[in-house]
């Protein structure tokens, strides 16, 4: 069990308060310390953790140990592998899986390395940049060992006289390593951990926030596939999660539309999700019905919600790394991914729901939908850039009194606390 030590981190006073400054922990159990007691804190007395936290290469190999590799990870949507021989392929932590849809329409994760002699089974068309595809067997480039979509092997070209390679064969050590999946309202999700929990029990409490969505009806219009960004998943993280950078970051992009004083934060105290209601200001609306301000739309809304629901977006963030914003008339859907303890990748899907899909102004509604929303990420990667350049500070030490607007960075210490050390806070 991991302990408190609070006499290990002394404190210099801060602005009159009692709050106080730590310094440059030497080891990754004082870190976990460190995170269990900012966890621990009430929300009115919460605090952004020490720079070390999103720096510790030793913290990081931490995390892909305990949360990579043990927890639930959306990948994809559904109608992105909807019919047999659909894959999808993705680098965890990593890990290189790719997501495959079989003949009997089953949804399997499967990792892409070859169990001959290693070599990464789509290796071609990665190197292409292709991420997505369709295929009746996956063929590996280096020795044409062959697997179906039900991740079996199906050939191996001369390798008759092997007495090892016949008698594991024929126990299964040749097929695929195999990873479980969940899908949940659309959404598919991947785990490492053979006894994993099931994912939709999570999220019991949102059923009836989100019915009125109709989630799995929605698909994918287009994509913002952004480059490699230099800095923490944690730092991209906690910007993603939180609105109060709305009125700096984003005071012409989003700022007008959703204010960071008209978003509702305090909503949930799930270890598991977060979720937000961004409310559309009176300059932003297009109207009034029922006492409630109205929502520019890019398409007409779905059917079936009511006034106070087409007057905001939600704004769902399912640890640890993506969120997904349901709206009257799109859904955004966005993840990250480290790809080493000092950078990730950032991916952000366009959605609209089946109904809209044959609509005469898509094309145009989806070049306008692309550029502002890569104007919103060249802000916000702009932003997490400048933080990750000044972590080595001295004065980056001691992280500021976090507002209730980033109630999100609160929760998410409780969930690293929980994760990395297996303490409830």
């Amino acid at each position: 069990m991991v302990t408190q030590q609070n006499e290990i981190h002394p404190h210099a006073e801060r602005n009159g308060s009692k709050s106080k400054a730590s310094p440059m922990t030497t080891n990754v159990q004082e870190l976990l310390d460190l995170i269990v007691e900012y966890a621990s804190r009430p929300l009115e007395e919460a605090q952004l953790l020490p720079s070390e936290y999103y720096t510790s290469h030793d913290l990081y190999d931490l995390e892909v140990e305990r949360i990579f590799k043990k927890d639930w990870l959306y990948l994809c949507r559904t109608d992105e592998i909807e019919n047999p021989g659909d894959w999808f392929a993705a680098e965890i932590a990593g890990e290189p899986v790719v997501l495959v849809r079989g003949k009997d329409m089953q949804i399997r994760a499967f990792s892409r390395v070859c169990p001959h002699r290693f070599m990464d089974l789509l290796f071609e068309e990665r190197e292409k940049g292709a991420e997505a595809g369709n295929t009746e067997s996956f063929v590996c480039p280096y020795h044409s060992w062959a697997f179906n979509t039900e991740g079996q092997l199906t050939g191996a070209p001369l390798m008759t006289g092997s007495t090892l390679f016949e008698r594991e064969r024929a126990c299964g050590s040749y097929n695929l390593a195999t990873y479980a999946t969940e899908v949940w309202n659309g959404f598919v999700f991947m785990n490492f951990d053979p006894n994993a929990e099931p994912l939709a029990p999570r999220f019991s409490e949102m059923d009836a926030l989100l019915a009125p969505y109709r989630l799995d009806e929605w698909k994918m219009l287009d994509r913002l596939d952004w480059p490699e960004v230099p800095t923490t998943w944690k730092l991209a993280m906690d910007n993603g999660r939180e609105a109060y950078h709305h009125q700096g970051a984003h005071k012409e992009s989003i700022e007008p539309l959703w204010p960071a004083h008209l978003v509702d934060a305090d909503t949930t105290e799930s270890e598991f999700f977060y979720y937000q209601r961004m409310f559309v200001s009176q300059e932003g609306a297009t109207g009034e019905e029922d006492g409630h301000y109205l929502q520019p739309l890019a398409l007409p809304s779905i059917d079936g919600l009511s006034a106070f629901q087409r007057s905001h977006s939600l704004l769902v963030g399912i640890y640890p790394t993506m969120w997904f914003s349901p709206g009257p008339d799109v859904l955004l859907v966005a993840k990250w991914w480290p790809t080493g303890p000092d950078s990730h990748k950032f991916d952000l899907a366009v959605c609209v729901h089946e109904s809209k899909m044959d609509h005469p102004d898509l094309g145009k509604i989806r070049g306008e939908m692309k550029d502002w929303l890569r104007q919103i990420q060249e802000e916000d990667s702009a932003m997490v850039t400048g933080i990750q350049g000044m972590l080595k500070s001295d004065q980056a030490r001691q992280g500021g009194a976090l507002s209730p607007l980033e109630r999100p960075i609160w929760t998410f210490q409780k969930y690293m606390a929980k994760r990395l050390t297996g303490i409830d806070v």
